[in-house]
Parts: structure tokens; C-alpha cells; sequence
């Protein structure tokens, strides 16, 4: 970049309909004012610098979009994220990253009211765009959060999937994009350049929106692939690798992606092994001596690699005569909690040697600070996690951090992830957005009455029902960060975070 030219970093809002409405995907496209200082009377959408306060990219466009529409997150939701780019433009003597976003408008969305940057809007189809004389690279903006119909059916498998954790969707990322690479859109291209830059791209949006707040192990299992198969272009073409047959390369690239899959779920035996170790050496129960009578753990939600370690814990301790109460938040909407509460006790049906030992509360997630009074441990799982040790996971995890190690100093809150949970720099930033859920999956519950006023007064009310499923747990609150590498200081979770950073720009930095 030149120094003599100014640096600024925007963000470009698509304010789009619905890709599933009748007519499809329409984004609105305004006309800058006399007033402004750039490109006056050009086509643009909703834009506007990031400003220092802005905790994100994310975040200024959600605060650009209300200050000239007036459209807040009432009417809006995020559609999907594009992978950011920059420009220059020598007549203004400035070099431009955008940070390219689409937002969806919500049923019952609020009128546009645009401000004085802008004279008039109208919507406009994506191949509409060509015909307006519109503010420079508009277009490639807009391709980056265009997709074809089916990765949107790939997202959307990805998004509404509620139910499997982390691992699960990152398997099933997998197989969507080998589904793609075997299925009919991709069959049509002929070079093989363009074959596997599509290949990238889609593994890119895979793993930025399917799902976001799952995204880190979503992110891991795609990178991963795409590294093996990089890596297998370059052992077999060498640096050409782009040369190499179109037939060649579809073959690499299947084999690759099903042997990823075909390794399913990674084991989650070494990180219920470190937890172990880390409970005994914690309790005295590795040394000679008294042995705790007993021992309690409150959880919360549904997580494949705290059932691991629960169930590994359990066997042990039982064995050592040490009775094991453990207590599960219900952790609402979905009452995860409840549903691992019942699968722990399955995993035992057989054993009433262990079940003589074991006790299963469930409680309301309101009576968090009456079962961390008088706990050892507070243990959730990690969806993702980021350079800082900061861990994120179902709602209500800092809730029980927070409240434990204020009632109770010497409980011990733990998190249990894989590695490749752990993700780079990028997410300091990004990581406050929250993903916000259908609000009916709270409110179904409510009195009829007070959902039917609610329904019809909220708006005016100012009353807004928020389902957000994850929030953050600061790492001053955990004491313990458990893989299945160990025990990680904040100097381990930092580099692998690191790690990942420079595999995505190895993958994804010509794109």
C-alpha cells in the first residue's frame, strides 16, 4: 500500500428480501446525496466507516444501517457475512477495505426512512445492479454475499440444526461440501482453477455462515480438509498444482473429503483422561490418604465432550467408593440440561454398582447460585474459544462462573473443549455478536394471555423477547482450560489460535 494514501476501513450493508420470497433475493440500492463527501449521486448500498468505538465490523454496520434507515435489529437479521476485500481509488487518494454484509428484513419490518446521505432507494434484483451507475466495485461486494441455490440449502441445513453439537455440524459441514463437489452446479465448470477456487469459496462461507456461533470446530474440520488437499496437490503437481486435470483434481479432492468424514467425530477419550487427572489431583484422590467422600459438579446444556469426561469421571470415582452428585441446569428454551441429565443416567442403566454412587439433580436455570454454593466444580463444554481464553457456550455458563466464584471461591469452574474450538485473532473483535433465535421458542410457554398481548403491543410497547443461545465466559472466571493436549495456559490457546489465522490465509488469501 502506499503511505501517501489514506487507510479506511468501511462496511457495505445488502438490506435484502427474503432469497425464499417469491420473487427472490432484492437488496435495496440508494442514491447518494449532493452532501455527501464520496461518490455524490452514485448508486450504493448502506455503508459507512468503522468507527473506533464500533466493537466489530459487524457492529458499525448494524449502527450504519439504523442511523441511515432507521431499520434496527427489530427488522433486521444477518443474513450472511462476505469474505472482506479492498480497492483504491486514486482519485481520492485512499485505499478501501470493505467488509461486504447482508441483512435480511424481518416480517413486519419497520419502512426504510433514509437520512439526508441519500436522495431516493429502491429494491433491485442482483442482476439489475449493472444497469445503475453505482459507487466503484459495488458488484464485487455484492458477489461475495450472493450464493447459488444450493449452498443456500447447504447453509440452511447448517442453521437450523438445533440440535447436534460442535463436532456434529462440523461433520456435517463436511458433507455438504462433498455433496457439492459430486452435485450438479459444480459439475458444470471445465478448468480446473475455477473448480477449486469454488471448492475454497464455499468451504469459506461454510464455515463463516452456517453457523457462527458453532463456527470454530465448523471452521477446524473444513480448513483442515482444504489443507490435506493442498497439500496433496503439491506433493503430486507440485507448485503447478493448478495445471493438474480437471478429472485428476475432482478425485483428489473426493478422496480427500471422504476420508475426512469417514474419521467422523474425533475421539473424546484424551480429553476426558486430562479431566480426570486434573479432578484427582485436584481432590487428593491420585495420593495416599483420606479420600473425599463425595464430590459435586453442576453443568448445564447438552455437550458431547462433557458427557465424555462426566461419564469417565464417574466410573472412576465410583470405583474409589466416592459418591458423585451431579446437578444440570434445565438450561431453557430447549432443556438441553434435561435431555444430558437423562443420557448420562442411560450410559449407566446396567451399572447399579455406579448407579449406587451417582445422583442426578435437574433445576430450574433460576437456581443456579443454590447449587454452586456448596459445589467442587462448575463444568461446561466450549463451542468456541478465543486467543484471549475467553471460552463461549450455552447461556447460563457465565452466569454459573460468575456465581460460583463469588458464593463459592474454592469451586472450581472448568472448561472442556477440543482444540479446534479454539479460533484466531479475528473473533477479539467479533466475538460479542450473539445469535439470536426464534423468540416464540421463549414465549411458547407463557400464558396465552400474555403472549396475545404481547403479539399485538410489543412494537408500540417498546417490549423485544430476546433467544440468544450462547454468551461468553471471561477467562479471569475459569480456572482450568481442559484439552486433549492438557491443561492451557493462556500462552498455548493464544498460539493455536494464531495457528489458525495463518492457515485461513493460506487457504483463502488469493481470494
Amino acid at each position: 500500500m502506499s503511505s501517501n494514501f489514506k487507510q479506511r476501513s468501511v462496511v457495505s450493508s445488502f438490506i435484502c428480501t427474503s432469497p425464499q420470497s417469491p420473487e427472490g433475493l432484492k437488496f435495496a440500492l440508494f442514491k447518494r446525496s449532493q452532501d455527501v463527501s464520496t461518490y455524490r449521486g452514485k448508486w450504493a448500498v448502506c455503508s459507512g466507516s468503522i468507527d473506533p468505538s464500533d466493537s466489530s465490523p459487524q457492529a458499525a454496520a448494524r449502527r450504519e444501517i439504523y442511523e441511515e434507515t432507521k431499520l434496527s435489529d427489530r427488522d433486521i437479521s444477518i443474513l450472511r457475512r462476505g469474505k472482506p476485500f479492498s480497492l483504491t481509488d486514486e482519485s481520492l487518494r485512499t485505499e478501501w477495505t470493505i467488509h461486504p454484509f447482508a441483512w435480511q428484513l424481518k416480517d413486519g419490518a419497520r419502512e426504510i426512512s433514509f437520512d439526508w446521505e441519500h436522495t431516493e432507494f429502491r429494491f433491485v434484483k442482483p442482476d439489475e445492479l449493472a444497469t445503475y451507475d453505482h459507487v466503484p466495485q459495488l458488484e464485487v461486494g455484492l458477489k461475495r454475499i450472493l450464493v447459488s441455490e444450493e449452498m443456500e440449502r447447504g447453509l440452511a441445513v447448517l442453521r437450523d440444526d438445533h440440535e447436534s453439537g460442535a463436532q456434529a455440524l462440523a461433520v456435517k459441514a463436511v458433507q455438504i461440501l462433498l455433496d457439492m463437489v459430486k452435485g450438479g452446479e459444480m459439475q458444470r465448470l471445465r478448468a480446473s482453477g475455477e473448480f477449486w477456487r469454488e471448492v475454497r469459496w464455499r468451504a469459506w462461507h461454510l464455515a463463516k455462515n452456517g453457523r457462527p456461533s458453532m463456527g470454530a470446530a465448523i471452521e477446524a474440520k473444513l480448513f483442515k480438509t482444504l489443507e490435506l488437499v493442498d497439500r496433496e496437490l503439491q506433493t503430486s503437481w507440485g507448485s503447478e498444482g493448478l495445471e493438474i486435470p480437471l478429472s485428476d483434481l475432482k478425485g483428489i479432492v473426493e478422496s480427500v473429503v471422504e476420508s475426512k468424514i469417514a474419521e467422523g467425530k474425533q475421539s473424546l477419550e484424551p480429553v476426558a483422561k486430562v479431566f480426570l487427572k486434573y479432578v484427582e489431583s485436584n481432590s487428593g484422590i491420585d495420593q495416599k490418604g483420606d479420600l473425599p467422600k463425595s464430590t459435586k459438579i453442576v453443568t448445564l446444556s447438552a455437550s458431547g465432550t462433557t458427557h465424555a469426561c462426566l461419564t469417565t469421571l464417574i466410573d472412576a470415582l465410583s470405583k474409589k467408593d466416592i459418591s458423585i452428585t451431579i446437578t444440570f441446569l434445565e438450561s431453557r428454551p430447549n432443556f438441553e440440561g434435561a435431555t444430558a441429565a437423562t443420557a448420562l443416567l442411560t450410559s449407566f442403566s446396567d451399572k447399579p454398582e455406579i448407579l449406587e454412587k451417582l445422583s442426578i439433580e435437574i433445576i430450574p436455570d433460576a437456581s443456579v447460585a443454590t447449587a454452586v454454593v456448596d459445589a467442587d466444580y462448575v463444568v461446561f463444554g466450549g463451542d468456541k474459544v478465543i486467543p484471549n481464553g475467553n471460552v463461549s457456550n450455552k447461556i447460563g455458563s457465565c452466569a454459573a462462573a460468575v456465581t460460583a466464584k463469588a458464593l463459592n471461591p474454592a469451586c472450581k469452574v472448568v472448561a472442556l473443549f477440543e482444540t479446534d474450538k479454539i479460533t484466531g485473532a479475528e473473533f477479539d473483535s467479533e466475538y460479542l455478536t450473539v445469535e439470536s433465535n426464534d423468540e416464540m421458542e421463549v414465549t411458547k410457554y407463557w400464558p396465552a394471555e400474555v403472549r396475545s398481548r404481547l403479539k399485538s403491543k410489543d412494537r408500540d410497547a417498546g417490549i423485544r423477547v430476546r433467544n440468544e443461545y450462547f454468551e461468553w465466559v471471561p477467562a479471569k472466571y475459569i480456572d482450568v482450560h481442559v484439552t486433549e493436549q492438557g491443561m492451557l495456559s493462556a500462552e498455548e490457546i493464544s498460539r493455536i489460535g494464531l495457528e489458525a489465522v495463518e492457515l485461513e490465509k493460506r487457504l483463502f488469501g488469493d481470494l
